[in-house]
């Protein structure tokens, strides 16, 4: 009797208290995708090829009170079919196709105030109006952000992230900084320190930033001193409306004992949407990024990157709709100029038939005696191309779209430069599916 008394109390005091909301969310992709002359050359090894690539996302988020939530996300590794995991009689043996952590953070407000406080794994973005996201950093790293509001139209954001740490034999993907991934050195981490002050009136918003990065002694390998800054803003005007003004400028800078090392440079850009359509957007929009010169005895003249994923257009600067469909990602090598024009949600004949239109040319602005990248990646003052793009999504239902993309690319790459094996001429065709639930 005891005991049953002491099991009833005990349900009460279970069922009395709120219990947490769980939902789940993700998404389902396959895509297929036919290229050729990705690498803007006669003879090389990405030609005419066709890939099918797979990903999952699952997305766990559990919400005790409108204060008060935690989130877990997976994501399956970016499987081609036929190789590794996605080979025949691999899918689901041990060390392939696995989930892994993508996001994992708790995110609350502090009791009795509208202080935000976020600490986890997810993504450290500074703020970018034109492009698809910042070119210095937009990926998922550990993080403690505080948000806090100021007034109604003024908010303070402070944060610390880890992007490297002591011993990490890993590198950061699109860093341009210079890094040592020798477990044998100790003090290589990368820490930043990031302020930013939101700024949201009627008809214009902005968020200058500037974000410090601490540098251990053998980031490098070199056992010297580093560090780098980056500050800026993004801003946007929508009082004009049907006109929405955008315009974003980076300054970045990574300095070393060694000049060599050394890396500093800016970006600016400028858009303009026009809204006032209501079958869809045209954006026109310019950017410009600095160059390297000839001299590399005192380092780089372009803006020092650590992991952006900055596009415009959907093929040549990244973009790409769903996964593999694109030349650069987010490894885009700066030292370029662009300017461009989008037609975007463009209605079709049919119910959930949308359409993207996307044509620009771009120039190297970098020094051609630097040629300090990969052809088909950085551009010289010499190196010039077009780029044309038509894509298509069609909802078959709410949660479920196919897509179709073609694109092609007309290049005029220097021969002095990178030597007579060249191709001008690169296209995609890509198609694929994705479940969203």
């Amino acid at each position: 009797m005891l005991a049953v008394a002491l099991t009833l109390v005990l349900g009460m005091a279970v069922s009395a208290s709120a219990a947490p909301e769980v939902s789940i969310s993700g998404n389902l992709l396959v895509n297929a995708v036919w290229n050729d002359n990705w690498n803007f050359a006669k003879n090389n090894a990405n030609k005419e090829s066709m890939r099918i690539m797979e990903r999952a996302d699952l997305y766990f988020t559990v919400t005790a009170n409108e204060n008060l939530k935690g989130v877990l996300g997976l994501r399956s590794d970016r499987g081609e079919w036929g190789k590794g995991g996605f080979a025949l009689g691999q899918p689901g043996s041990a060390g392939t196709a696995q989930m892994n952590i993508r996001d994992a953070y708790i995110d609350f407000n502090w009791p009795g105030t509208d202080v935000n406080v976020k600490a986890g794994i997810y993504t450290v973005a500074l703020p970018q109006s034109v492009g698809s996201a910042s070119m210095i950093v937009a990926e998922r790293a550990g993080a403690v952000m505080v948000t806090a509001p100021v007034t109604d139209n003024v908010s303070v954001l402070a944060g610390y992230t880890r992007l490297a740490n002591d011993n990490d034999t890993t590198t950061i993907p699109g860093t341009t900084i210079p890094t040592d991934n020798s477990a044998a050195n100790d003090d290589n981490y990368l820490d930043g320190y990031l302020i930013a002050v939101p700024l949201n009136f009627e008809g214009i918003s902005l968020t200058p930033f500037f974000l410090y990065g601490a540098l251990g002694d053998n980031f490098n390998g070199s056992g010297e001193d580093g560090s780098a800054y980056w500050y800026g803003t993004n801003f946007t005007m929508s009082m004009f409306d049907p006109f929405i003004i955008k315009a974003d400028f980076n300054y970045g800078k990574a300095d070393y004992d060694t000049d060599t090392l050394d890396a500093s440079g800016w970006m600016g850009a400028i858009g303009l949407d026009y809204t006032g359509f209501d079958f869809m957007t045209v954006s026109a929009f310019g950017v410009y990024t600095s160059g390297d010169d000839d001299d590399a005895t005192d380092g780089a003249e372009t803006m020092p990157v650590l992991d952006g994923d900055w596009a415009v257009g959907s093929f040549f600067f990244g973009g790409g709709l769903i996964t593999g469909d694109d030349i650069n990602g987010n490894d885009t090598s700066l030292g370029f100029w662009t300017i461009g024009l989008s037609l975007t949600g463009i209605q079709s004949f049919a119910q959930g038939l949308t359409h993207d239109f996307h044509v620009l040319y771009a120039e190297g602005t970098n020094d051609t005696r630097a040629a300090l990248g990969a052809r088909g990646n950085y551009l010289t003052e010499k190196d010039s191309l077009w780029e044309v793009d038509f894509n298509t999504a069609y909802a078959v239902y709410d949660e479920l779209t196919l897509y179709g993309q073609l694109g092609y690319i007309n290049s005029d790459f220097s021969e002095n430069v990178w030597g007579a094996n060249l191709k001008d001429d690169a296209w995609k065709v890509a198609t694929g599916v994705v479940y969203k639930f």
